[in-house]
């Protein structure tokens, strides 16, 4: 589940071009995630057994974990990004993440 919320959160964030444009590797990394992840939730729906479908193969066991480092990855090369803006305009300490992606 941790997985797929932060994969949520990144989708929306580079799923917009300038966030892309100005991170363009951790854009590509996300790129490579997305069609891992797409992967894994094609074969969770075609699988309704939920314990066959998280046990019976090694899939889920082996590539979540890799996923997960990749999207913290991103997530951290995001917060630098934020960070570097923040340093240019003091007034966006005092807004969010969410607040200040949206406002650039």
């Amino acid at each position: 589940i941790s997985v797929q919320n932060l994969w949520v959160y990144m989708e929306a964030v580079f799923s917009s071009g300038d966030i892309a444009k100005q991170l363009p590797a951790e854009a590509k990394r996300f790129q490579s995630i997305d069609k891992s992840f797409m992967k894994i939730t094609a074969k969770a729906f075609d699988t309704p057994n939920c314990i066959e479908c998280c046990c019976g193969s090694d899939l889920m066991k082996s590539t979540l974990p890799h996923l997960m480092e990749q999207l913290e990855l991103c997530q951290k090369s995001l917060t630098g990004y934020l960070e570097t803006k923040r340093s240019c305009f003091p007034r966006f300490y005092f807004v969010s993440d969410g607040v200040l992606l949206e406002i650039l």
